[in-house]
């Protein structure tokens, strides 16, 4: 099995934000990316959980995740270049849509509020060119714009839906355990191990694996960019562990060529 690893890609974004923190006179713009939800949910990085995929796929919620109740019937729909899309009237209760959208050619798909799917030709017909995405309603609101090239086609499935953030669990020693929300990270985070197993690593393992924790003593960009070059190429191990926080189920993996 192939050992999940932050690329080229995630090491100079995390470079960027490094840089940033230590760099108060710096004006940072964020952009909002998507990233397509497999099986259990958002694959945040290489392996962290999110709740509100493992929702949308009609899978058990972990604790901290979205619980999505549907209050329509979905719409779905095949469109060419740019398209607004008609959910019809908005029922009682809802607060968020609900969308899955499929490229059918390569492109950039984007929606309203500025997140986007970028979609290349290699992962057309494939799992890959699947996005969820959950857009917080608005007042008056009961369509979605997609904006995209006129000759990009794609698929969208849309759905009124209600959903709430879910609480954490609370293991016997005390330790809070679930995913990481809006609320912030537990004591125990939802990960998936190398050996494709569910578990749990401890949000302080992680902070050290992946420069949150340096970061907190960084006083100039040259000590983010210096961090970064010490540990170039280096793998960090997480041990990953049942909800209990003492029973090892497998390891998860921070760094990489």
């Amino acid at each position: 099995m192939n050992e999940p690893h932050f690329d080229e890609t995630f090491s100079t974004a995390l470079r960027k934000v490094l840089v940033a923190q230590v760099d108060t006179s710096a004006s940072v713009k964020k952009r909002k990316h998507r990233h397509p939800w497999i099986g259990a949910g958002v694959f945040a990085g290489a392996g962290l959980l999110g709740g509100i995929g493992a929702a949308a796929a009609g899978i058990l919620v972990l604790p901290g995740g979205d619980a999505v109740t549907t209050l329509a019937r979905p719409v779905t729909g095949t469109y060419t270049g740019t398209a607004t899309v008609d959910l019809g009237p908005v029922p009682e209760g809802v607060t968020n849509i609900a969308v899955e959208l499929t490229c059918l050619t390569p492109g950039r798909f984007a929606y309203d509020d500025g997140a986007s799917v970028v979609c290349d030709g290699a992962g057309i017909g494939t799992r890959s060119a699947v996005s969820g995405y959950s857009i917080p309603l608005t007042t008056g609101q009961h369509s979605i714009t997609i904006t995209t090239d006129s000759a990009a086609r794609w698929t969208l499935t849309a759905t009124y839906v209600n959903q709430a953030t879910t609480d954490w669990a609370t293991n016997e020693h005390g330790q809070s355990y679930g995913v990481e929300n809006s609320k912030g990270s537990p004591d125990l985070v939802a990960v998936v191990a190398t050996n494709g197993k569910t578990g749990y690593a401890f949000r302080t393992d992680l902070d050290d694996a992946d420069g949150t924790s340096a970061a907190e003593t960084f006083k100039s960009p040259e000590d983010a960019l210096a961090w970064q070059k010490a540990r170039q190429g280096m793998i960090f191990r997480v041990p990953v562990y049942d909800s209990d926080g003492t029973t090892l189920v497998g390891e998860f993996v921070v760094g990489g060529p």
